[in-house]
């Protein structure tokens, strides 16, 4: 029996042709509430828009850009989201919205802190703010009901082992029922990240090309998978070659129909996979067709 692949992809909708926005630091230190207000507004306005644009073309698997709420674990910016989102009837009727398509369809919401993010770190002060930051997204997810915050061990630092261990004791500070760890393509590798994730309970992601770029055994990963699977996958295709870690704009036939066999060889049934390629939503029909139900099949 084949795999059955629920399709995704990440932050922007190419064919909606509208982009989240952004402010700088500076605006939000000069305490300038109005345009603040209005780039929060406008994000959830096109959150919503990207949500139900997804779901009138058969995608329910979606990863938020973390830029959905600039710099959300500032202090003024927390405050403000609960004046104007929270306390905001339009915002609301969006937020809404959201969580009812999201119910009523069974979609994949998932995040990805940026990557100055760093539970590993050695130095207090950016493990200090990785914690709030990781915080106030995972707040946003489960406003949101959303599944996934993804998440990376970070560097190596000299001594892995000590990095890991780092990484373990500062998830005490973190609000671990969403977060899921993923295999990177440069330090850590599933065979590194599965135990933890096993001890503790924690969701992880597994990404093929990161897999591909920094291997673990194939045969311990297929173990790994099958005593413990993971939450939800990651693909790509590396450019300018296959294993070099940049994404291309599209996923090849090759690394799709690669990817599958992989998981039907180990009896993986089901999957909602984020497609990890420079043509975001395109790069989905590009490849596939719909079926329904949210799942899709390679074109003929």
């Amino acid at each position: 029996m084949s795999v059955k692949v629920r399709p995704g992809y990440a932050c922007i909708n190419l064919s909606i042709g509208e982009n989240f926005k952004s402010f700088r630091r500076a605006t939000v230190e000069k305490k300038e509430v109005e345009k603040l207000t209005k780039v929060l507004h406008a994000n959830i306005r096109l959150l919503r828009k990207i949500i139900e644009y997804n779901v009138a073309h058969q995608i329910y698997v979606y990863r938020l850009t973390s830029d959905l709420i600039p710099f959300c674990s500032h202090p003024l910016i927390k405050a403000l989201s609960e004046e104007v989102i929270f306390q905001n009837n339009e915002m609301l009727e969006h937020l809404g919205r959201i969580r009812a398509l999201k119910s009523f369809y069974n979609l994949r919401l998932s995040i990805h802190p940026g990557q100055f993010n760093v539970l590993a770190s050695p130095k207090k002060e950016v493990v200090e703010r990785s914690i709030e930051e990781i915080n106030a997204q995972t707040k946003w997810m489960k406003e949101l009901e959303g599944d996934n915050v993804v998440l990376h061990v970070g560097g190596v630092y000299g001594n892995k082992k000590e990095a890991l261990k780092r990484f373990e004791e500062n998830l005490a500070y973190v609000d671990t029922e969403l977060l899921s760890i993923e295999n990177d393509d440069k330090c850590y590798s599933v065979e590194d990240i599965w135990p933890l994730c096993n001890k503790l309970g924690l969701k992880w992601v597994y990404d093929y090309h990161h897999d591909r770029c920094y291997p673990s055994q194939r045969r311990e990963v297929s173990a790994f998978i099958k005593a413990y699977p993971p939450h939800k996958y990651h693909l790509s295709t590396g450019t300018p070659q296959p294993h070099q870690p940049s994404h291309a704009d599209y996923i090849s036939k090759e690394d799709y129909k690669a990817f599958t066999a992989f998981l039907e060889t180990i009896g993986i049934r089901e999957v909602d996979v984020i497609f990890e390629a420079k043509k975001k939503n395109l790069a989905i029909t590009h490849l596939l067709k719909p079926i329904g139900g949210g799942y899709w099949v390679m074109k003929d």
